[in-house]
């Protein structure tokens, strides 16, 4: 076996690859060529969804004690902060939802599960890339690895304000469904019109704001963790999707509040359109730099279909919350962290799986299996403490031994469907030439919202 090294200028694959791969030989550790990252390669030639490999000491053996302890030492932690960011993000949400912006401007209420599903995985995608890259060696040049990291945060940044622009005209138009004139008639009058495009300028400001100025600050802190973890040997792949989910919504949530309570003063003022002008203005600079990057540019147009179908799904998944908060109230509490928890299991392995296809290292099935074992056991215990506290905290939850048994049956179930779709969704996307990446990350999260909410519902109903 030969190992070509990429030189700036050129990128060298093996079997032909040309900015994608071919997934037939994912796992094949016997190629007659493959590439290597050398010290004068360049991250403009790192092709995204091309399997990349570094040199081998890069990468160590891990006896299966070695993946116990670095699973349960690494990724409990940065489950137990996730748990935190929920709790305080849906106490936030809860202060939020009473202030007087959102009594005026009901579409706000449409707004935050769109704005904060679709923020959440763009900044998923994000971790895992840079993980990934980190994973590849890299981060370990200090040029290469700012290079890295700025590309990937005007990405993100883009992204994020396509986001604001849909987020904020999707929770405009919905809110037309429930609409009325001070007459309560629901007719078109020039007033109406007028309240109804000053508003959609609020919700147009308050939407590119939070998602623009929060995905720069989680950008900033998913780009000190993967350096920070991978300064101090830690794998980023394990700590990386936790700390952005959990902290991504929280911090939206502080932008949202503060957003909404000046802009809900300058509803029929200019001032709402002029932000919203001017974050678009920064949109347009951001695309047209981030096609000027070859190693980025296919991102503007790839991964749009799954952000789509999570963001579709989790609305499903609210519906169900809201037909079931009357019958049983104790049930949205337990809802955001039961699925929380689930989704970054299933996340980080998803972004194991992926390192492990970028780097065309060949895993036995044995290892991916075990991954699996451990995350699902650490998901219990925390998935219980949880539980405990939330009783402490609110005594009117009834919880029974029935009840523990079905909601450790259900958090077990919903824990095992999304690593088992990790583990399919990473191989079956590498096969037919997609970077899991950029891809699986939203369907996860989608499936895991959705199928938890259901789950966690047959619970209370078999309870009741």
């Amino acid at each position: 076996m030969s190992l070509t090294p990429i030189h700036p200028g050129s990128m060298v694959a093996s079997n032909n690859h040309s900015g994608r791969n071919s997934g037939s030989d994912a796992y094949d550790e016997d190629d007659d060529e493959a590439v290597i990252l050398t010290d004068d390669s360049s991250y403009q030639q790192l092709t995204i969804g091309t399997p990349v490999r570094a040199s081998r000491e890069h990468y160590p053996s891990k006896q299966p004690r070695q993946i116990v302890k670095e699973l349960t030492v690494e990724v409990m932690p940065a489950l137990l902060v996730s748990v935190a960011g929920s709790v305080l993000a849906g106490y936030i949400l809860g202060q939020i939802q009473d202030s007087r912006a959102f009594e005026a401007i009901p579409a706000l209420f449409i707004m935050v599960p769109v704005l904060l599903n679709l923020k959440s995985n763009i900044e998923l995608n994000m971790s895992t890339r840079l993980s990934t890259l980190a994973n590849l060696g890299v981060l370990d040049s200090r040029a290469e690895g700012v290079r890295a990291m700025r590309s990937n945060m005007e990405l993100l940044l883009l992204q994020a304000t396509v986001v604001g622009v849909s987020v904020g005209l999707i929770s405009a138009l919905l809110s037309l469904t429930s609409a009325t004139t001070p007459d309560g008639t629901g007719g078109v009058t020039f007033r109406a019109a007028a309240s109804f495009l000053a508003e959609a300028a609020v919700l147009l400001a308050a939407g590119l704001g939070c998602s623009v100025v929060g995905s720069a600050v989680i950008g900033v802190l998913i780009s000190a963790t993967v350096a920070a973890s991978n300064a101090l040997g830690i794998d980023p792949d394990n700590i990386g999707t936790p700390i952005a989910s959990s902290l991504g919504d929280m911090t939206t949530l502080l932008i949202l509040a503060a957003a909404t309570g000046v802009l809900g003063a300058q509803v029929f003022t200019p001032w709402p359109l002029l932000l919203s002008l001017a974050f678009l203005a920064l949109g347009l600079v951001l695309l047209r730099v981030v096609r000027a990057n070859e190693a980025m540019a296919h991102h503007v147009t790839e991964g749009w279909g799954p952000l789509l179908f999570a963001a579709a799904t989790s609305s499903i998944a609210g519906v169900i919350v809201g037909r079931c908060a009357d019958r049983f109230p104790g049930m949205p509490a337990l809802v955001p962290v039961v699925n929380g928890i689930g989704g970054n299991i299933g996340t980080v392995f998803a972004s194991r799986l992926s390192t492990s296809l970028h780097r065309r290292h060949a895993r036995a099935s044995s290892e991916h299996s075990l991954v699996m074992v451990i995350l699902l056991l650490i998901n219990i215990p925390i998935q219980l403490g949880f539980l405990a506290m939330h009783r402490l905290f609110d005594p009117s939850l009834a919880v029974t031994l029935w009840f523990v048994i079905l909601y450790t049956a259900a958090t077990v179930a919903h824990g095992a469907a999304l690593l088992g779709i990790a583990r399919l969704a990473c191989s079956f996307l590498w096969s037919r030439g997609y970077d899991p990446d950029d891809y699986v990350n939203p369907f996860i999260t989608g499936i895991g919202d959705m199928l938890g909410t259901i789950l966690l519902s047959l619970v209370f109903v078999m309870v009741m």
